[in-house]
């Protein structure tokens, strides 16, 4: 039984997030979490800013497939930089689940979480604009993305902002396999953003 923040922290880090959602007993896993941690722990743990922001990621992550209305009890600002972490430090281990993955403007089952966020995000989003940085991208098998030469191999950081830019602001962006044309459309993303207001 996890009686406090601390010993679910452990019990979330220890397994991580290919444990949890994609090995092939991660329901049990999950079970075996929950069997453990009443949900309003594992809610405490998602906007507990003291908590590891890897523990808080997992725990978001597990509430989202059996409760989404945590969503309204939850700081999103907070939880916002959280995913943003979870972005940069690559805690799903597979860049394919931010975006990308089935077409060139796809959000990716968590990147998704950008749109629940929405404007909170816009700070730390438009300043990853300018991060270069290449992430590690790796397709599941079978992948067959290679024979189609308009799909995105080799992506960055600023990819995968400008994406979630565009959807949060509905705005459009049409990436293609080149950096230089890539930068060319997020320049002009910059200027539209600059341009117009949110939607209030």
């Amino acid at each position: 039984m996890f009686d406090d923040l601390s010993s679910l922290a452990q019990a979330l880090i220890g397994l991580g997030y290919v444990a949890l959602f994609k090995a092939a007993n991660h329901k049990q896993q999950q079970d075996e979490i929950r069997k453990n941690s009443p949900q309003y722990l594992i809610e405490q743990m998602v906007d507990d800013p003291g908590s590891p922001p890897l523990a808080r990621f997992l725990a978001s992550q597990m509430l989202l497939e059996i409760d989404m209305t945590f969503l309204s009890r939850t700081d999103l600002g907070s939880l916002s930089h959280v995913y943003i972490e979870a972005l940069l430090h690559n805690f799903t281990t597979t860049m394919s689940d931010w975006g990308f993955l089935h077409s060139n403007d796809d959000m990716g089952s968590v990147g998704s979480m950008f749109l629940v966020f929405g404007e909170r995000s816009m700070p730390e989003l438009l300043n990853l604009l300018n991060d270069d940085r290449l992430v590690d991208y790796e397709r599941p098998a079978p992948d067959f993305s290679g024979f189609d030469p308009t799909r995105l191999q080799k992506i960055r950081i600023k990819d995968f902002a400008a994406l979630y830019v565009s959807k949060v602001r509905n705005l459009p962006l049409h990436l293609t396999v080149r950096f230089d044309e890539r930068d060319t459309e997020i320049t002009e993303l910059k200027k539209q953003v600059a341009q117009r207001q949110p939607d209030a």
